[in-house]
């Protein structure tokens, strides 16, 4: 199998040495706008690297000619998965990524016509994999197959703001900067950002932090994939209250805009992200860190044996590499045509409980489940 990455970022590498290193018989190969980059990252994994701009549509097609997928891991998403998706239908290959923009996925979802030409190419999409989204949909899949109905999800996060990360804040500020979809009543409404502030329970070390709605993709996507939901909800924030103070002044302030206040001059939002991680902005906006994992919960509602019955659980990444491993797997599932053609999220995961299995391989990656009010234990996969 031929699987091509683009993009040499943190998750981006990070898929590429996994791939490298998994045992299979792969053609792997690694490209990103930055050729030192791309060339460190494919010298260290041992594969071919090369140079792309995947706004050139001309050389992104060239490049994805031959293989069997591709992995997008450039980003952000809201402006590059459309094209990558496009060339990939048009080539004929498979197309996995790490989006996380809830445009996108609406675009993607709520838009038939992507489904039906990935469908008529026998081209299988896979978007939104990673933690939230990603893991979030799998865990939901996994539940609602143990039930004979689902009628309410909540999806709840929590995380640490980490200043050396700038994309992670970016794509945050991102997400809070106009209204996210919630699925409520059967419907997509849209919900202000910091709207819905609530105490987001999770187990220890966590604890209790607030949370409050945030633009992420799982509603779309559960609203899409998941039969008899009526009510799905995502609510996140960092946990330090002064990160998420920070952002809602940058949102008030209009530092989320991509738009340059005049020729030649860097955007807000690019103008802030380099402020932020520079020297400099080491004085304003270093925030200590909260020596906890990334925490996201999931708790669907619906009815067993004609029963009402809560099914909760709770997964914590100590590493920040659970986007990583998620999506190395979920690349070579696509790879091996587990997934059927079409447009897909996790949400539409066929036999969650494997890739499970998989991911709880890793020893960084913790997942708890428990039922009503019982007491939580780790999540174990048996007889798949």
């Amino acid at each position: 199998m031929r699987i091509v990455v683009l993009g040499c970022g943190f998750h981006g590498r990070g898929i590429v040495y996994q791939l490298a290193r998994s045992g299979r018989a792969i053609d792997l190969s690694v490209l990103d706008r930055n050729g030192e980059q791309a060339a460190a990252v494919g010298n260290k994994a041992g594969v071919p690297w090369g140079t792309i701009d995947v706004a050139d549509r001309h050389s992104l097609r060239e490049v994805l000619g031959g293989a069997d997928v591709v992995v997008n891991a450039v980003g952000p998403y809201h402006r590059t998965a459309l094209d990558v998706v496009e060339a990939a239908i048009d080539v004929g290959i498979h197309y996995v990524d790490m989006n996380d923009d809830h445009e996108i996925a609406e675009a993607l979802l709520l838009d038939p016509s992507w489904d039906q030409r990935a469908r008529r190419a026998g081209v299988t999409v896979l978007i939104d994999c990673g933690v939230v989204p990603g893991l979030s949909g799998l865990l939901v899949r996994h539940a609602t197959e143990q039930l004979d109905g689902a009628e309410r999800v909540a999806i709840r996060f929590a995380w640490n703001y980490n200043r050396n990360y700038p994309a992670a804040i970016q794509h945050f500020l991102r997400i809070n900067s106009g209204d996210g979809p919630q699925y409520v009543d059967g419907r997509l409404l849209r919900m202000r950002p910091f709207e819905g502030r609530e105490p987001g329970e999770f187990l220890e070390p966590i604890g209790s932090t607030d949370v409050y709605f945030t633009g992420v993709p799982d509603p779309v996507a559960i609203a899409r994939f998941i039969p008899g939901v009526q009510h799905a909800t995502a609510k996140g924030a960092f946990y330090q209250e002064a990160a998420n103070r920070l952002v809602e002044d940058m949102v008030r302030w209009g530092f989320t805009s991509y738009e340059p206040p005049a020729a030649r001059t860097p955007s807000p939002m690019e103008y802030f992200v380099s402020y932020l991680g520079s020297p400099q902005g080491e004085r304003y906006f270093e925030i200590p860190r909260h020596d906890l994992p990334l925490a996201v919960r999931v708790e669907v509602e619906g009815t067993r044996s004609g029963r009402p019955i809560t099914l909760r659980y709770e997964a914590h990444d100590h590493s920040r590499r659970a986007t990583t491993t998620f999506t190395g797997l979920a690349a070579l599932a696509v790879a091996q045509r587990e997934l059927a053609p079409g447009v897909l999220t996790p949400e539409a995961w066929p036999e969650p409980a494997l890739l499970l299995r998989a991911i709880l391989r890793d020893r960084h990656i913790r997942i708890f489940n428990w039922r009503d009010d019982n007491h939580a234990r780790p999540l174990e996969i048996s007889g798949v």
